[in-house]
């Protein structure tokens, strides 16, 4: 009789517990200083980095293009060396698309250059299986240009993460750089 009173409590507790997905244990500092830490490789076979925004810009306007990081894979990935500051994540790279060209020149890529964002701190970043880390990545050259009416330039873009722990491109895509809209021009 002592046994059936336990049967329920046992159940109980049975049920009440619930399994937690499984992030991989590291040891990660919160805001480490950059150059501070020497940071494992992450594998980068689940990965994936691509533009999501459109491909075309106006000349003489701020523009930004927004990349992500995705987690292809069925298990958590751990990035240590991540920085604070989303944009300081990616190297963009361009290079004029030429009349004539199909292709973009190995050797002509134009680093963008930027500041990285002071301090340069590091936050670790777990991505999900499934989820994405979006990168707004300002284009700060394009606010210099002008493009005649009716005309349009064309600019190959690629995108690096700027990460020593994580080797990783994004396919080469064609940029578009349109005339100046005037307020209330669709």
């Amino acid at each position: 009789m002592k046994m059936i009173k336990f049967v329920p409590a046992l159940l109980l507790l049975a049920c009440g517990c619930v399994s937690q997905p499984q992030v991989p244990k590291m040891k990660m500092a919160m805001g480490v200083p950059d150059g501070k830490v020497k940071y494992a490789p992450v594998p980068a076979d689940n990965l994936s980095l691509q533009l999501l925004s459109k491909t075309y810009l106006y000349a003489g306007k701020s523009g930004s293009l927004i990349f992500a990081l995705s987690n292809n894979g069925s298990q958590a990935i751990s990035i240590p060396e991540w920085y604070a500051k989303e944009q300081d994540n990616i190297t963009v790279f361009v290079q004029p698309w030429l009349t004539g060209m199909k292709e973009p020149h190995p050797e002509a890529w134009t680093k963008l250059d930027f500041e990285l964002t002071q301090p340069v701190m590091h936050y670790p970043m777990t991505l999900l299986p499934g989820n994405k880390a979006l990168i707004n990545k300002n284009l700060e050259f394009i606010q210099h240009l002008k493009v005649s009416p009716g005309m349009e330039r064309r600019y190959f873009v690629k995108a690096e993460m700027n990460l020593k722990s994580l080797k990783l491109s994004s396919k080469i895509i064609t940029l578009r750089v349109l005339p100046s809209q005037k307020s209330g021009e669709k």
